[in-house]
C-alpha cells in the first residue's frame, strides 16, 4: 500500500501543468466525513491547492477570528479557499449573509442552489428552481461584485436545476455574474454531453465539480476519475477551448472515510489531462479604458497616437507613406489588427487560400509624424506563431528601409531560432541585443504592454512594466553588435552611399506586417521628451 501511495503521489507531483487557463482543486463535499486537518493533509499529499469550502469545515456563521484561523491552517498545507458551497437556500433572508461571508473569507464565488419547496416536507425531488430568489441574487452580485454559481443536480431533482440548460432559462436575462457551477457527472446523468454544455455556456460557468460514474452501474456510482464512463479528456479540452479560468474541482462521492488513494489517483489523472491538452488561445478584449488618456497621462504630457477607430495619423509604407492602408489592416472593438497572406504549420510557411490573401497584404504602417526623443507605449496581443515588430527611427529613404526594431513575437514562430542568444525573441532589439524576457511575456490571446524610451543615444525597451533592455546607439559596442547582425551591410544614405546603421536622429514609428501573422495593437501613446 505504501508503495502504491508513493507512486500515485509522485505521478501527481511530476510534470508541469500545460498552458491551460484553469486550476485543479477539490470540492469540499469530498471530505464531508473528514476533519479539516485530514482533508488538508490529503490535499497536500495529492499536491492540489484549491478548496471549495463547505460549512462542516468552516461554519458560515464563523467569526472573523475563526476565518483567520481557518485560512492560516489552509496556508500551512498550501491550500487556498476559492469558493463556498454548494449552499441550499429557500429563504431570501439568508442570501445576504452568504455574500457577506464570502466577502469576509475573501472568495469571489458563491456556489448555491436557490429553490422553492413545493410541499410541506420539502421533498428533494419536488424542489423547484426559484426565479424569485434569483432576482434577489441578481441584486447582490452587483452590490458585492461576487459571482453566484448555480450547481446542477441531475434527474433526481427534475425541477431543481437538473442540468445547466434548466438554469440558463432562469438566469439568461440576469447580471452576467449569475452563472453556474457545472457538475460534470450530473450533466452527463441528464443525457447531456458536458463538453457541449461547456462550449455553449462557458462564459457563464464559474466553477466546475468533476466526477465520474462506474461503467457497469447506473449513473451516480462514483469511481476514481480515470475509471468511469464519462469522457473527461473531451470535457477538459472544452474547458481549455472556451478559456475557462476557474477551478476544476474533484468531487468524489464515495468511501468518504477512506478516500486518500482515490483522491490522489483522480488528481493525478486530472493533471495528466491538462498536460495532454493544447489549449486554444482565447483572444481577450482590449483592456478597460483602452485608447484614451488618463488624467495623469494628460498631466504628464502623453498624447494618443491612435484614436481606436480610424487610421488618422497612420500611413501605409506601400503608399510611399502618403496615404492610409487600403487593405490588410482592420479596426474592430478598439483593436488595430493585421491580416496575413501566409500561414505557419510545423515551422513551415504555406500560402493562405486566395480569398484570404485578397484581404491581407497591407504591409507596414507608420506614423505621419516623426520623433527624435520620445517615449512610446503600446499594447499588443499575439496569436500562436505570430511575428510583428515596432520599429522606430524609420526613414523610408535610409538604410534600405530598415531601422531599430522592438521585436513582437510568439515563440512558436520559427524566426526566433535564427537569431543569436535569443536576440530575435520578444522585446529584443531585433537581431542585435536580446531582452531575455520569456518569463515576462504573456501568451497568445493576452494583452502585453510594451514601451520604448529613447533620449539622446540611450534607448530602453520595457515589457509589462519591467525594463528588459537598455543600450546606447553609436557606441563601439553597438557598432560591433550591428556588424554581427543581418544589418552589417544595410547602412546607406538616401543616395545609396554607406553610412552607420541605426544612428538616424529622427524618424517615424512603424508597426510591422510580417505577412504570416495576426497581431493586434491598442493604447498607442507617445510623449516627446
Amino acid at each position: 500500500m505504501k508503495r502504491l501511495l508513493f507512486a500515485l503521489c509522485a505521478s501527481a507531483s511530476l510534470g508541469v501543468f500545460a498552458a491551460v487557463p484553469f486550476k485543479i482543486g477539490v470540492a469540499g463535499f469530498t471530505f464531508h466525513k473528514r476533519t479539516l486537518d485530514d482533508a488538508l493533509a490529503i490535499m497536500q499529499k495529492a499536491d492540489v491547492h484549491y478548496l471549495c469550502v463547505k460549512d462542516f469545515h468552516l461554519p458560515f456563521s464563523a467569526t472573523d477570528a475563526d476565518i483567520a484561523a481557518f485560512k492560516e491552517k489552509c496556508a500551512k498545507y498550501g491550500v487556498t479557499p476559492y469558493a463556498i458551497g454548494p449552499i441550499y437556500d429557500k429563504d431570501a433572508k439568508n442570501l445576504r449573509g452568504r455574500f457577506e461571508f464570502a466577502k469576509r473569507l475573501g472568495v469571489k464565488t458563491v456556489v448555491g442552489v436557490p429553490y422553492d419547496p413545493t410541499d410541506e416536507k420539502d421533498t428533494w425531488s419536488k424542489r423547484r428552481g426559484s426565479r424569485t430568489l434569483l432576482l434577489e441574487i441578481d441584486k447582490l452580485v452587483k452590490e458585492f461584485d461576487i459571482r453566484y454559481a448555480i450547481h446542477n443536480h441531475g434527474p433526481q431533482s427534475p425541477e431543481m436545476y437538473p442540468d445547466v440548460e434548466y438554469g440558463w432559462n432562469l438566469v439568461k436575462d440576469l447580471d452576467p455574474r449569475v452563472g453556474f457551477c457545472i457538475d460534470v457527472g450530473w450533466e452527463y446523468g441528464c443525457d447531456k454531453d458536458p463538453a457541449e454544455t461547456i462550449k455553449k455556456y462557458g462564459a457563464r460557468i464559474f466553477d466546475a465539480h468533476i466526477k465520474n460514474f462506474d461503467k457497469n452501474k447506473p449513473n451516480g456510482a462514483s469511481v476514481p476519475l480515470p475509471r468511469g464512463k464519462i469522457d473527461l479528456a473531451k470535457v477538459f479540452k472544452a474547458f481549455a477551448d472556451v478559456g475557462y479560468e476557474g477551478v476544476c474541482s474533484l468531487e468524489y462521492e464515495r468511501d468518504f472515510q477512506d478516500n486518500l488513494l482515490a483522491v490522489v489517483e483522480s488528481i493525478a489523472y486530472e493533471r495528466g489531462l491538462c498536460d495532454a491538452i493544447k489549449a486554444k488561445p482565447v483572444m481577450k478584449p482590449v483592456p478597460a479604458g483602452a485608447n484614451a488618456l488618463t488624467d495623469a497621462e494628460k498631466a504628464d504630457g502623453w498624447q494618443l497616437l491612435w484614436d481606436g477607430k480610424s487610421f488618422d495619423g497612420w500611413l501605409s509604407v506601400k503608399s510611399g507613406c502618403t496615404a492610409a492602408p487600403e487593405k490588410g489592416w482592420f479596426i474592430r472593438d478598439g483593436a488595430l489588427t493585421m491580416r496575413p497572406v501566409n500561414g505557419i504549420a510545423d515551422g513551415k510557411w504555406f500560402p493562405l487560400p486566395p480569398e484570404d490573401q485578397k484581404l491581407g497584404g497591407g504591409g507596414d504602417i507608420v506614423t505621419a509624424r516623426k520623433f527624435r526623443d520620445f517615449a512610446f507605449k503600446f499594447d499588443f496581443r499575439l496569436t500562436e506563431n505570430a511575428n510583428s515588430g515596432v520599429k522606430y527611427f524609420y526613414d523610408e529613404k535610409l538604410n534600405k528601409g530598415s531601422c531599430e526594431e522592438y521585436q513582437v513575437l510568439e515563440n512558436g514562430h520559427p524566426d526566433w531560432e535564427k537569431g543569436k542568444g535569443g536576440n530575435r525573441k520578444a522585446a529584443s532589439l531585433y537581431d542585435i541585443y536580446p531582452a531575455n524576457a520569456d518569463s515576462i511575456l504573456k501568451g497568445p490571446g493576452e494583452w502585453n504592454s510594451g514601451m520604448i524610451v529613447s533620449k539622446g543615444a540611450r534607448v530602453e525597451h520595457w515589457l509589462n512594466g519591467v525594463k528588459v533592455l537598455e543600450y546606447e546607439r553609436g557606441t563601439p559596442a553597438f557598432k560591433a553588435a550591428v556588424k554581427a547582425s543581418k544589418y552589417a551591410d544595410w547602412g546607406v544614405d538616401a543616395n545609396g552611399k554607406p553610412q552607420d546603421w541605426g544612428e538616424t536622429p529622427e524618424g517615424r514609428i512603424l508597426l510591422q506586417d510580417h505577412s504570416d501573422s495576426t497581431v493586434s495593437f491598442c493604447n498607442l501613446k507617445v510623449k516627446e521628451l
